[in-house]
């Protein structure tokens, strides 16, 4: 009779191990869920900087492109120009002349054919149509835009300052050409003396969290390019990012009249 083989172990887990296990598993787990949080937390702040940066350069962006237009008159019958608003660093009103010829019943393109659609981009000698008259200015965090006397629309948001700065010439100072720095006061006065307008941004990232979208929070002192404060969060800083900005336009249609 032969003897059955008998079973001398086990190759199955026993309870202490399956226990190790686990504990390993659920260390490691942690360290992957931990590492997706910081990547999740990281991406969100990039999309809030990015988002911030791209606020900032369209809305400079839209400002540079029709100060520049400032003035523009071509027929010189339109009153145009740029006008400071009194009290108010933040805020500018420019007008130019650059439509209506459609109906002005001059044939402005020369081609025999008076008032039709192709002289749409032509000057009237009126500043009165859609897009001739624009203001500029901070509101409740916001750059807004109104044409003519429409309604101020936002053009963008979280906005924490915005400045203009006026240059030009100084009737009172007979050194000073094309370039001298105007007060407030006296651009506002005498806006044709206006040549140069200096304007500087500041755009933040966005509403601040329960926790704080940032490890550090902004104690900067924010100047414009001739050192004047325009920002400052030494005394009330906050968790956020911010990006300034600052650029000079040269009217070129002031003074030609």
């Amino acid at each position: 009779m032969k003897n059955r083989a008998i079973l001398t172990h086990n190759d199955a887990f026993s309870l202490i191990e399956m226990m190790v296990a686990m504990a390993i598993l659920s260390i490691i787990m942690a360290g992957v869920i931990a590492a997706f949080h910081e990547q999740l937390r990281w991406h969100n702040r990039q999309q809030k900087v990015s988002g911030m940066q791209q606020n900032a350069r369209t809305a400079m962006y839209f400002m540079t492109r029709e100060l520049m237009m400032a003035g523009y008159d071509p027929i010189g019958s339109a009153d145009t120009g740029i006008k400071p608003m009194p009290d108010r660093h933040d805020a500018v009103t420019l007008s130019m002349d650059v439509t209506g010829g459609e109906s002005d019943g001059v044939d402005n393109d020369g081609d025999g054919d008076h008032d039709n659609y192709q002289e749409e981009a032509f000057g009237d000698g009126k500043a009165d149509d859609s897009n001739e008259v624009i203001t500029y200015a901070l509101k409740n965090g916001q750059l807004t835009r109104a044409s003519a006397n429409g309604s101020p629309q936002a053009l963008a948001d979280n906005i924490d300052a915005l400045d203009f700065e006026y240059f030009g010439v100084n009737p009172h100072d007979p050194s000073c050409k094309d370039n001298c720095h105007l007060d407030l006061a006296q651009a506002a006065a005498a806006p044709d003396d206006i040549r140069f307008v200096q304007v500087s941004i500041i755009s933040r990232s966005g509403p601040e969290t329960s926790n704080g979208s940032f490890p550090a929070g902004d104690h900067a002192i924010y100047y414009n390019q001739l050192g004047k404060i325009i920002l400052d969060k030494q005394t009330d800083p906050d968790r956020m990012r911010r990006l300034a900005l600052s650029a000079e336009i040269n009217l070129r249609n002031q003074g030609l009249k």
